[in-house]
Order: C-alpha cells, then sequence, then structure tokens
C-alpha cells in the first residue's frame, strides 16, 4: 500500500480494518436442510481416540483426523454431502480455501436446484480469502436468493468492504445487526460507519452498546477511534487504556493512542505508545503496518 500515511482518512481506514466474524462450526444436518448444532473447536487438540467420531475430533481440536474420517466417508459413499460440507468448513478453519472450494463445489455439483444457502455462505467466505471478490458476492447473491440471515449479510458486507463498496457493506450491516443486534454485528457496523466518518453516530452506537456489554473490550477501541476523529483525544486516550487492560497486545490501541497524545503535545507519551504500536505489528508480521508506524512517527517529527 503506497498512499501517504497521514493523507486525509487512510490512515484511520488502515489500522481500522473491518472486522466480520462468523461463527463456522460444524453443520450436523441431514442433506444440510436445517442446522441441528454448531460447535468450535477447542484451542488445545486432546489426544485422538480410535473410537472418536468424526464430529468429536473436530470438537477435541484434532482436525486432521477430522478431515481424514470425513474423507473416508465420502470415498465409502456414507453421508456424502454432509461429509463433503463438514469438511470443507474445517479446510476454511485450516485455511485450506482451494481446498474447501472443491467441496463445495462438489456439494453443489451433486444438489444442483437443491443447494441449501449455507453451501453458498461459505463458498463465498472462501472465495473471499482468496480475494476473489466479485465471485465471492456472486456467491452470497446466491444464497440471499434462498434464505437471508446475519451470516450471510455479515460476510457479503465484508467482501463489499474489501472490494470498495461501502455503502453496499453499510446496507448489508444495517440489516444484519435488524435481524440480530448481537455485540459482534453492532461493532461491525460501527467499524464502516468509521470508514464513512460518521464518526458522532459511532460514540453513540458504542456507548449503547458498552452499557449493555461492559466488558466487550473491541467497543471501547472502536469508540475511541470515533473519539479521536471527533478531536475528543482525552476521552479516546481513555477507551485505549481500558482496551489495553483487557487486550494488553493491541496494536491500533497503542497507535491511536499515541496519535493521540501527539495531538495533546505530550510527545513523549506519544512516542512511547507509537514504538510499541510498531514492535506489536513487527511480531505479527505486519510489515506494512510496521512500516507505516515509523513513517509516522517521522512525519509527526517524534524521535
Amino acid at each position: 500500500m503506497s498512499h501517504n500515511f497521514m493523507s486525509g482518512l487512510s490512515r484511520e481506514r488502515h489500522f481500522n480494518r473491518l472486522k466480520l466474524i462468523l461463527g463456522i462450526g460444524i453443520v450436523w444436518a441431514s442433506c444440510l436442510t436445517s442446522v441441528q448444532a454448531q460447535v468450535t473447536p477447542n484451542n488445545q487438540p486432546v489426544s485422538p481416540n480410535s473410537n472418536s467420531s468424526a464430529e468429536q475430533n473436530f470438537q477435541q481440536g484434532n482436525l486432521t483426523r477430522a478431515i481424514q474420517q470425513w474423507s473416508r466417508e465420502i470415498k465409502n459413499g456414507t453421508n456424502v454431502v454432509t461429509a463433503l460440507f463438514n469438511r470443507s468448513q474445517t479446510y476454511i478453519l485450516l485455511k485450506q480455501y482451494d481446498f474447501a472450494l472443491q467441496d463445495l463445489n462438489q456439494i453443489i455439483q451433486i444438489q444442483g436446484k437443491n443447494t441449501p444457502a449455507q453451501v453458498f455462505i461459505v463458498k463465498g467466505i472462501a472465495l473471499s480469502e482468496l480475494n476473489q471478490l466479485p465471485e465471492a458476492i456472486k456467491s452470497f447473491n446466491q444464497a440471499a436468493k434462498l434464505q437471508l440471515s446475519p451470516a450471510l449479510y455479515n460476510n457479503r458486507a465484508l467482501a463489499y468492504q474489501r472490494s470498495g463498496q461501502i455503502k453496499k457493506a453499510l446496507e448489508d450491516l444495517t440489516k444484519s445487526v435488524q435481524l440480530a443486534p448481537t455485540p459482534i454485528t453492532r461493532l461491525n457496523l460501527a467499524n464502516v460507519r468509521i470508514q464513512m466518518s460518521q464518526f458522532t453516530q459511532v460514540v453513540e452506537e458504542m456507548n449503547q452498546l458498552i452499557t449493555q456489554e461492559k466488558t466487550f473490550f473491541p467497543a471501547y477501541l472502536t469508540r475511541g477511534i470515533a473519539y479521536y476523529n471527533l478531536g475528543q483525544y482525552e476521552a479516546a486516550i481513555r477507551d485505549f487504556v481500558f482496551t489495553l487492560k483487557m487486550w494488553p497486545d493491541q496494536p491500533e490501541a497503542y497507535y491511536y493512542a499515541g496519535l493521540s497524545f501527539a495531538k495533546l503535545n505530550r510527545k513523549e507519551d506519544a512516542v512511547q505508545n507509537l514504538i510499541r504500536s510498531a514492535d506489536l505489528y513487527l511480531q505479527k508480521n505486519q510489515s506494512m503496518n510496521y512500516r507505516q508506524v515509523l513513517e509516522t512517527m517521522t512525519e509527526l517529527n517524534l524521535q
């Protein structure tokens, strides 16, 4: 990314990327016609048990073992569609998006016009992660013809956002919040509003969210960024400090805290926070962000 780091809102847009979260879980459903249960794997895998099912291994974090078992079911012609769908989602968790697409396309080939919306949603997710954004949006649109859901709106909004269609992202997230006003969907909407410079509305919406969910720390970070853009630097710093108490390795909080301190001419505090932000970006292998923090410090004459 080659834009000037201090130009307009480009800095805010770069450091506050839209964060959409879909709780991808395994769908135990006959022919994928309904969602009977959803799970997410444990962070720490346990030792595989030869008697464990693919679903149990998935729940226990043994993803490769689960994939192997679903592959056997597919080869044997047992519950092929469900096994393909479950395996595709596991591939997505492992960031093996091409393999996920192969499974999803096979389901579509098998089920044809009876392919359910979930398949097209997951296919859209995989395509989006592969940066095939027009194809991802097309897949989400196919899902929309079959069934509207928060998962559809959230993930299509991310594809719209990545392709620069911010107004369409805002429309989808507004619909998502109407259907399911969860903390995550409300946060996603606020992040898009920041990109559209709707800072006062972001503060109002995050105030409401924080009143209901006092420990939902991403809301403090988002509100702090809005406060910063409104020139309310002391309020912004309070939100960033609280965020870092809950999430001490959050580079964006340090970054915006540094910018806020710089606006208040507290140069030593600004330098400490910006350097900490750069170090964290480096630890996370985000070299572009690391370099741009350093460029910001140079432009602000902070040593």
